[in-house]
């Protein structure tokens, strides 16, 4: 019986190893669309299917938000031209929450109203203001010349609707247009009173969708701040420029009140300077992290003193020793991972800042070295970094690309990372919708739930599994062998192409050959169980003959013996609704000679 020399154990992607020297298993520049899977096997990537209506307008979202709130909903916001729009489960569609706007890159951080009993959304976009939402989301029933009654037993306080200062709502009319209308009571019932301006003028059909208007504080923090980075620590808001090197930081009570006392009592506001402009703020569980200039990085520091008999919080923020071009390049490239900070810098890596490995002091950790050449070509402007189910995505919308740092435990118990390949994906900005990784396109207006069936909203897509080169052990000898063999998962509809390229680039000869998911030769066309009392066994086979979707093959290609010193495989498809997972793939190679034959060269 002939030997084949398995791959059946798949390490991850590497773009910086020259790939005739990566380990065997792993996948190297060239392969796109192709995951790791759970199971530790390579597969082709689900598609991605659209969440709301389809939209052509050319409008990329620009930022998004996932907000968990207080009363145990989530909703989600994204922006984009002039507007801002939210989503939740119940409305199932985005929905205008606001429009007019001359800046849409905004920057959300939530606070708890103590009056209201409620957190808030807080929101800005570069400017020296700042909105506040209280996420009222509901219906309509009916109205009179002055009021407006909700569909519903919950009463529009139950509804997260304002009870306290300018309180106003929109509604949206039978024309397809919004309408605003003030209110001074009767949020404890289903009924709002003294409302204005008449809402009879206007067509409303039950169940048009009621959202509480935005609310604009003018000059917070301070006169002339262009707000562009926001974080919440002990509910007191934090307040970052790109264009100032001051961090304003408002009372835990107020989040338009900076002011403290003195000396300063835990709670109060407070102005801090830093060496440079502030690029983010992170919060962790009990520390503020600012990334400030191109280079800099801050941890906050609180220390409490007893001045005659009055307990004092002093608040500084001490340096972090990092390098040129450590700092986080905005907001969105920066994320909280528990008590660690995930950021892409300056010099285009993918960071982890924090107490690392029982180190006493913050340490930066490079993430992104075995695939640093995808890395120093990447465009991440305007890109979003997010944390789901322990994968790190990040996107680079210019190259419409997706990567993947994904954490693994092993069988010993310790954790270890590694890069999936590169994702060729629409994406800007990340969301979680009803528990599931969505995209915000950075070509339309446009969200997508990713990694959903098989095929990209409708077309194909190309996905290839390249791997590294292998010399079966022996770099200096010449090699040849006969037959392939392939074992995986493969849907009917699938042909997985065969890439086989001997020594470097295919230099010797590139050979290709087919798996056809359809060939009963190949596939094993397993069938569900059924009663054994249908038939007898001898007359019919146990089960209702119902084949699985995608069944597992073997195959072996034969080939003409050639010599070569290294071999090359690769799998791919670039096909609607294709399916296809590796479990093991490898040839039955023998050595030809002790010496590289016509490779020796005399010297002396």
């Amino acid at each position: 019986m002939k030997k084949f020399f398995l791959t059946k154990r798949f390490l991850g992607y590497f773009s910086k190893i020259d790939p005739t020297n990566a380990p065997n298993g792993a996948l190297v520049k060239g392969s796109q669309n192709v995951l790791i899977s759970d199971d530790g096997n390579v597969e082709i990537r689900g598609g991605y299917s659209l969440v709301g209506a389809s939209n052509s307008n050319r409008k990329e979202i620009e930022s998004s938000f996932d907000w968990y709130t207080s009363s145990g909903g989530v909703i989600n916001l994204r922006s984009y031209d002039d507007a801002l729009e939210v989503y939740t489960s119940s409305l199932g569609a985005w929905t205008k929450l606001a429009d007019g706007f001359t800046a849409w890159d905004f920057v959300y951080a939530t606070v708890w109203d103590d009056t209201e009993k409620i957190d808030k959304l807080i929101f800005a976009n570069g400017n020296d203001w700042l909105w506040d939402w209280s996420g009222g989301i509901t219906t309509f029933a009916s109205c009179t010349s002055n009021t407006i009654t909700k569909q519903g037993s919950s009463t529009w306080a139950q509804e997260r609707f304002y009870t306290n200062g300018t309180r106003k709502i929109r509604i949206l009319d039978d024309t397809g247009t919004w309408r605003e209308f003030t209110y001074t009571g009767g949020e404890n019932t289903t009924t709002l009173t003294g409302v204005t301006p008449d809402p009879t003028a206007y067509s409303f059909t039950a169940g048009a969708v009621v959202i509480q208007s935005i609310r604009k504080n003018n000059d917070v923090p301070a006169d002339g701040f262009k707000v562009t980075s926001l974080a919440v620590l002990n509910n007191q808001l934090w307040c970052g420029s790109n264009q100032s090197r001051l961090i304003y930081i408002s009372k835990n009570s107020d989040f338009t009140d900076y002011t403290h006392s003195s000396p300063r009592v835990s709670g109060e506001g407070e102005i801090l300077t830093i060496d440079d402009v502030c690029r983010a703020l992170v919060a962790t569980r009990e520390e503020m992290w600012i990334a400030a200039g191109r280079d800099l990085w801050y941890v906050s520091q609180f220390q409490e003193l007893d001045v005659s008999g009055t307990i004092s919080e002093i608040l500084k923020v001490k340096p972090i020793k990092a390098g040129a071009g450590m700092a986080a390049q905005s907001q969105d490239l920066t994320e909280r991972i528990g008590d660690y900070v995930v950021f892409l810098n300056f010099n285009n890596e993918l960071v982890m800042l924090g107490n690392l490995e029982n180190l006493e002091s913050p340490a930066l950790k490079v993430l992104s070295d075995p695939i640093k050449p995808d890395f120093d070509d990447g465009d991440f402007s305007g890109g979003d970094i997010i944390f789901h189910k322990n994968r790190i995505y990040i996107s680079d919308p210019a190259n419409d690309t997706v990567w993947i740092n994904e954490a693994k435990q092993e069988i010993d118990g310790s954790m270890t990372r590694f890069w999936q390949p590169p994702q060729i994906l629409p994406v800007k900005k990340f969301s979680i919708i009803d528990g599931d990784l969505c995209g915000h396109s950075g070509r339309v207006t446009e969200t997508y739930k990713l990694f959903d069936g098989k095929n990209d909203n409708g077309n194909s897509f190309k996905a290839i599994a390249r791997f590294a080169y292998r010399n079966y052990g022996v770099r200096s000898k010449e090699k040849k062998l006969d037959e392939w063999f392939t074992e995986g998962y493969i849907s009917p509809a699938t042909t997985l192409t065969l890439t086989l390229r001997f020594d470097y680039l295919g230099w010797r000869q590139v050979l290709t050959g087919k798996i056809d998911g359809s060939d009963t030769d190949i596939v094993e066309e397993v069938t569900s169980s059924g009663s054994l009392g249908d038939e007898s066994l001898g007359d019919q086979s146990m089960g209702d003959q119902e084949t699985t979707e995608n069944p597992k093959f073997r195959v072996i290609h034969t080939m003409p013996a050639g010599e070569f010193y290294e071999v090359q495989a690769e799998y791919s498809t670039d096909s609607e609704d294709a399916y296809w997972k590796l479990l093991a793939f490898g040839g039955n190679p023998i050595l030809v000679g002790t010496t590289p034959g016509s490779k020796l060269k005399a010297i002396g």
